[in-house]
């Protein structure tokens, strides 16, 4: 069976970096643990500075709560290393840890974005700073809700893909119309988070007479697909 592209989420920016990140879409294991592996292929050492935000679902709307020492007690994980020192061509191994065993509700996913931000390190000061560009990624760190309740609408209107997510968990959906003519803009994954609704604009060669869609979770025990056709 064929596996899904991992939907890159939105890094810090769309540049090539010094600094590499694993994946951008980390599933926690069934303890609510996950590991990022980061790249340093820069000939200088890198200063890496990580932080958590949440993201939670109300309503249909994301709230984002960024983890700080006032909000120390209400974290749900946090990260093995926090601030971090990357030599030229190495890797490390950066961990998010569940904190709250049972205690969390796993009913529903759980998002949070992990920020990795990387500077020269310079203890010295002997780097131009004025010259040096540094880039960041913000993957998306998941711990899906224990038992999926898979449940969706989907339509294709105006244009555009519309998703519905009634369910307690985030589904993937993936639409290829590549051929050995046409290799660019004919293929795009969209991620739908559990309680969210919206509408995604499809890239400009996808024909939208006849569309499918396959649509999986987490780790694709859950796959259907789909066509589409547009309202009239």
């Amino acid at each position: 069976m064929k596996k899904l592209p991992i939907l890159l989420t939105a890094a810090l920016t769309t540049s090539v970096n010094a600094m590499n990140v694993d994946t951008m879409l980390l599933i926690g294991d069934e303890y609510g643990n996950g590991v990022f592996t980061l790249t340093n292929s820069n000939k200088i050492t890198e200063f890496i500075q990580s932080n958590i935000t949440q993201l939670v679902v109300e309503d249909g709307e994301i709230t984002r709560v960024p983890y700080a020492e006032d909000n120390f007690e209400d974290w749900r994980v946090t990260l093995t290393h926090n601030k971090t020192i990357l030599e030229p061509h190495r890797q490390k191994q950066i961990g998010v840890r569940s904190l709250c065993g049972n205690k969390c509700d796993f009913t529903e996913d759980q998002y949070y974005l992990v920020s990795f931000e990387p500077s020269p390190y310079d203890p010295e000061g002997k780097l131009n700073s004025a010259v040096t560009i540094n880039f960041g990624y913000r993957p998306l760190f998941v711990i899906p809700a224990q038992a999926q309740d898979i449940d969706y609408s989907m339509s294709w209107d105006n244009g555009e893909l519309h998703i519905n997510n009634t369910g307690n968990s985030f589904v993937r959906a993936h639409i290829d119309q590549c051929t050995d003519e046409v290799t660019e803009d004919c293929e795009v994954t969209l991620m739908s988070l559990a309680g969210r609704e919206r509408s995604y604009p499809l890239p400009k060669n996808i024909d939208p007479s006849n569309i499918k869609v396959t649509v999986v979770n987490h780790d694709e025990s859950y796959r259907q697909d789909v066509t589409l056709s547009e309202s009239k």
